[in-house]
């Protein structure tokens, strides 16, 4: 029995859709179309969807508007969200120097560099010394306490003064630490003849911190040049990706409204149910494409949000109605000129500018390494003053002193002086060699880039008539198979070369946009916005 009652029911649907037919003429089996199994379902399952909704019976009080509750009506009105825009290129460029936490990490150096050498200025601060010696229980019963004030010169000496006062009962050996019961004051200076006079190793830390000051600008230059650089390129991504997406949702719109075309054709006679099916295969085909374009789209969001942030520096995924961002004009190729600016590339570059500080810094230190090759001769004078009543009854204590002196001590060996100073050297000879190496780099970079921009330029040009040419075989090929002249198959190839030459040409425009961007690095520019200033 439930084999009849299928029976019955496909009847019914055949019945109905021979009565729906617009050609107005009678099935027969030698015109009627026989659908597969499954697509015979599937017209039945359309059937049954698409049966009208039953209308609300006649006493059914449909005049009384609908009422929420109360505490509905009376709740706060919350706004929706502001939708999310597109960042243009200057924004983006914008957000990056203000929030992108590697141009902070580089920026955060300028306070490194600055402590060092407010710690190098501080070998130059002023020391106070003081000591207290008490020695109550001995037969020499006394005591003797001292303060002073010291400090090491820019010059490479050093000057201090102090007071002291010594009481009581001294040993014979220990009589210069008495003094007058008011005290000594004392004062002197040392200065260097030799070793130290015109470097030592407080002035060398000193510059060594200075020069490193400057150095982190041409530094931090060089993250916010590769960081725009990467911000870039992650933009024009998510706008070809924005792109490959219309593309993709314009080529499946194509064929649903085919379908519903191909729909009245074959209820017609006009066309055969095999191109119905073919049509859905290739709406199915096109759909998963779509899907596959949609992820790369959200996968460009997402590495574009390592760069585009908010007020308080949290990244923003954009969402996928956002993408409504298209390639701005592209210059002719014969705007770049024929060769790259690679004078620009070599004055703007701060790779090459931190490698002349670098080596700035060096010399500092070969400078002091053969300072200390040299025998130290210091000068030294001394002056004291002792004051109050006497405690000697000799007074060999109230006279003014002064007191002169000479140091020499020379390293025999200097083999720690003499070793330093060959390390430097070979250091600098590495250096010098990677400084040249770094300019011939730059200058490569920029020839490379200004290649790729030059070919990126012509490629735009040749994929838009590629593009063009594509579009017209398609609504060619499209009017021939209206007029029966040509086939399904014929016209699915037109519309795959269409969109694929839309893709090329994607493609091309961005490689042009990226190639501007690496140009724009290459000659040490902060961004491709330079190119118009």
């Amino acid at each position: 029995m439930r084999w009849q009652w299928k029976a019955l029911a496909k009847a019914s649907v055949l019945a109905a859709c021979a009565v729906g037919c617009r050609s107005g003429m009678k099935p027969t089996a030698a015109t009627a179309p026989h659908a597969p199994p499954d697509l015979a379902v599937e017209r039945v399952h359309q059937v049954v969807y698409d049966k009208p909704e039953k209308a609300p019976p006649a006493d059914t009080p449909d005049s009384e508007p609908l009422r929420l509750p109360v505490d509905v009506e009376t709740a706060e009105v919350i706004a929706p969200p502001m939708p999310i825009e597109a960042p243009s290129l200057p924004g983006l460029v914008a957000s990056v120097r203000a929030h992108f936490p590697l141009i902070q990490q580089a920026l955060a150096s300028r306070a490194v560099a600055s402590g060092e050498t407010l710690s190098a200025w501080g070998a130059f601060d002023h020391k106070l010394e003081g000591a207290s010696t008490s020695q109550p229980l001995d037969f020499y019963k006394n005591y003797w306490h001292n303060i002073g004030l010291k400090r090491d010169t820019y010059w490479g000496g050093q000057t201090f003064a102090g007071y002291r006062v010594g009481r009581g009962q001294f040993e014979p050996w220990y009589l210069e630490r008495e003094t007058n019961k008011g005290g000594e004051f004392k004062a002197g200076i040392v200065a260097p003849l030799a070793r130290d006079r015109n470097i030592d190793a407080n002035r060398a830390e000193l510059w060594r911190s200075q020069l490193e000051r400057g150095r982190v600008e041409p530094e931090i230059r060089a993250v916010l040049i590769g960081s725009v650089r990467d911000a870039t390129v992650a933009y024009w991504q998510w706008v070809a990706a924005a792109a490959n997406h219309r593309i993709a949702e314009g080529v499946l719109q194509l064929g649903n409204d085919r379908n519903g075309y191909l729909d009245r054709q074959v209820e017609l006679g006009e066309k055969a149910e095999i191109d119905l099916i073919d049509n859905q295969r290739i709406i199915v085909s096109r759909r998963a494409k779509l899907i596959d374009a949609r992820r790369k789209l959200e996968q460009s969001a997402v590495k574009l949000s390592l760069f585009f942030r908010d007020d308080s520096g949290a990244p923003v995924v954009l969402p996928v109605e956002a993408a409504n961002v298209d390639y701005p004009p592209t210059p002719s190729p014969d705007e770049w000129g024929s060769v790259a600016d690679t004078a620009t590339a070599r004055a703007n570059r701060p790779e090459l500018e931190e490698l002349r500080l670098v080596e700035r810094q060096l010399s500092v230190l070969l400078r002091q390494a053969n300072n200390e090759t040299r025998p130290q001769v210091d000068a030294g004078l001394l002056v004291a003053q002792d004051v109050g009543e006497p405690t000697s009854s000799k007074g060999d204590k109230s006279e003014f002193e002064l007191e002169a002196s000479l140091t020499l001590t020379v390293p025999l060996e200097r083999r720690k002086a003499l070793g330093k100073a060959r390390q430097l050297r070979g250091k600098l000879a590495q250096l010098r060699a990677k400084t040249r190496f770094a300019a011939d780099k730059i200058v490569a970079e920029a020839q490379a880039s200004h290649a790729a921009l030059l070919a990126a330029a012509e490629r735009v040009e040749e994929t838009t008539e590629g593009l063009t040419l594509s579009q017209q075989m398609e609504s060619a090929e499209r009017r021939l198979y209206e007029l029966g002249q040509s086939t399904l198959f014929n016209l699915n190839l037109r519309e795959q070369q269409t969109a694929e030459a839309a893709a090329a040409r994607v493609e091309a425009q961005t490689d042009y946009f990226v190639a501007q961007a690496d140009y724009a690095a290459a000659l040490g520019l902060e961004s491709a916005q330079g190119f118009r200033q």
